[in-house]
């Protein structure tokens, strides 16, 4: 296997370019209803009461089944 040197720029560029993907796949993570009523300093039943203002999906069956809402739509919200 060949050695590869890379200069100190290089290095820079290679950094930020990972942490630019893993901030985007954070923001793209899905929460429960208790994180995101976490994120907006409400409660978990108001969120619940709140949710048709967030998209959000729903994992399960029935009444039974768990909220899940995009951590950067909540986090757009909560710094408005």
């Amino acid at each position: 296997m060949k050695e590869v040197t890379l200069d100190y720029p290089t290095i820079q560029a290679i950094a930020k370019e990972v942490a630019r993907i893993l901030r985007r796949e954070r923001m793209d993570e899905m929460v429960t209803t208790e994180e995101a009523a976490v994120i907006l300093g409400i409660t978990p039943s108001r969120m619940r009461q709140i949710k048709d203002k967030f998209p959000h999906s729903k994992k399960g069956a029935n009444m039974q089944g768990r909220l899940l809402f995009r951590k950067a739509d909540l986090l757009e919200r909560a710094t408005i």
